[in-house]
């Protein structure tokens, strides 16, 4: 039985579907979730309900009885998410889950820029010394959230952005999906592996701007500020004072390089290439 984290997000679902895809039963697919109302499209499916919430680590255990695969999707909620990480990885191992399949960060460590990926640093020690088969696919970012990082840029031509010069390797979230559940459906040929999981390419902002002016056809250009200007951007903007460190460190991580690479694992896992950036790009703006 796999066990699919996270289900009603937009990653945990598309594993889901690409399990489905792949012949996968849906006998044998579960889907933990927190809110059985929100499952509707799950059960439609033919999906069975696991209740859980990473916070409480009772529901896990109970949630991960009789699983043999856990697609264990890393938490959306940045309050104590190392402790959250930990209740799932100790939950599976009480519970009698024989492999985890982790969705970590590219180039998870103690020393990146980029905040979050300290976490995953900390939740792939928990995984290596919790003695359970396991697989971390270390995720770039998604093309999906590039308009998160645009501001009015799209209204404006201009964008504003504290990255400088830095590369991004941006990926789609259904690739990363996809990838996910090949590994899923095949656990035993991933045991104990980390994958950095990125695109073919990595572009400097200038060169996003410029693909953002080809899919509009309006001309964008990327004008690099300080990363303080930034974060007085963000203050004004409305932005939780709590969050804007997190959200500065995406800029401060993409300029010092951490979301660079050339790694071509993703288009291993996938057995063809990844879907660029030019055409993934106007499905997320919706053109």
């Amino acid at each position: 039985m796999i066990l699919v984290t996270a289900a009603t997000g937009h990653l945990g679902s598309a594993t889901i579907d690409y399990l489905l895809k792949k012949n996968v039963p849906a006998a044998g697919i579960a889907a933990l979730v927190r809110d059985e109302q929100k499952a509707a499209g799950l059960t439609a499916k033919g999906i069975s309900l696991r209740k859980g919430d990473y916070h409480n680590a009772a529901s896990l255990q109970a949630a991960f009885k009789g699983i043999d695969t856990l697609v264990f999707i890393s938490s959306g909620s940045i309050h104590d998410r190392v402790a959250q990480h930990k209740n799932v990885v100790d939950a599976a191992k009480d519970s009698g889950v024989k492999h985890i399949i982790y969705t970590s960060v590219l180039k998870a460590s103690d020393k990146l820029k980029f905040v979050p990926g300290i976490d995953h640093y900390h939740t792939e020690n928990f995984l290596k010394a919790g003695g359970i088969a396991y697989t971390v696919l270390r995720n770039t970012f998604y093309i999906d959230v590039l308009p998160m990082l645009l501001g009015g840029a799209l209204e404006s031509g201009q964008w504003y952005y504290a990255a400088g010069n830095g590369k991004v390797n941006l990926a789609a979230r259904t690739d990363m999906a996809e990838a996910l559940a090949n590994v899923a459906a095949a656990p035993a040929s991933h045991v104990n592996k980390i994958y950095e999981i990125a695109g073919s390419n990595s572009h400097t902002f200038h060169e996003i701007a410029d693909v953002l002016t080809q899919v509009t056809g309006k001309t964008i250009i990327y004008i690099p500020i300080p990363l303080e200007a930034l974060k007085e951007g963000m203050k004004q903007a409305g932005v939780p004072e709590d969050h804007i460190p997190m959200y500065a460190s995406i800029a401060e991580g993409i300029a010092a390089g951490d979301l660079d690479s050339k790694d071509a694992s993703l288009e291993k896992l996938l057995q063809r290439k990844p879907v660029g950036l030019k055409e993934y790009l106007p499905k997320v703006l919706g053109r």
